[in-house]
């Protein structure tokens, strides 16, 4: 369980958005420290309890942090997607220069060959980096968010009585 303690419900929102549909980022940030690979694969932290001096409709920041998530989601996929590209135009390239220069070492200077397949080889790390490195790393943050798509929520009242927001207030 991850807890988080507010005066008012705005806290938990986005001070430009007045419809209260975006997570501010101060709360998304703190939400995020909790996600590592430990956590990540025991789901340890499966309910945020937001401790409350007044009333917070649960239901609202559940569905705010979810949207937060999945647009997080979208950017890493956004991300993996012109890796791969850059990493597959770099392995082109890169196999392009070397073939290049081994081809031109037969009419050139064998200084041009040099420079033309260190060129190569250059590119072609670079690409080997972005599939090797890059994209497992990004695959593992998008992963490690996907507890907090779904997440319950649980408002506690700062006198520590847990509420039901669906409730009428009397």
């Amino acid at each position: 369980m991850i807890q988080i303690r507010i005066n008012s419900e705005s806290q938990l929102y986005n001070s430009f958005d007045p419809s209260r549909t975006r997570i501010s980022g101060d709360v998304y940030d703190y939400l995020k420290t909790f996600c590592t690979d430990i956590n990540w694969k025991t789901h340890l932290h499966d309910k945020l309890q937001v401790i409350a001096d007044g009333p917070v409709d649960a239901e609202r920041l559940r569905q705010a942090l979810s949207a937060a998530v999945r647009r997080d989601q979208g950017e890493f996929d956004h991300q993996i997607r012109l890796a791969h590209k850059r990493a597959v135009g770099g392995y082109v390239i890169g196999i392009g220069l070397s073939i290049l220069g081994v081809t031109l070492s037969v009419l050139l200077d064998q200084v041009l060959l040099a420079i033309i397949s260190f060129l190569g080889t250059t590119v072609l790390r670079e690409a080997f980096m972005l599939h090797a490195r890059v994209i497992p790393d990004i695959k593992r943050l998008k992963r490690r968010l996907s507890p907090f798509a779904d997440m319950e929520v649980e408002v506690v009242r700062a006198g520590g009585n847990s509420v039901d927001d669906s409730a009428p207030d009397r």
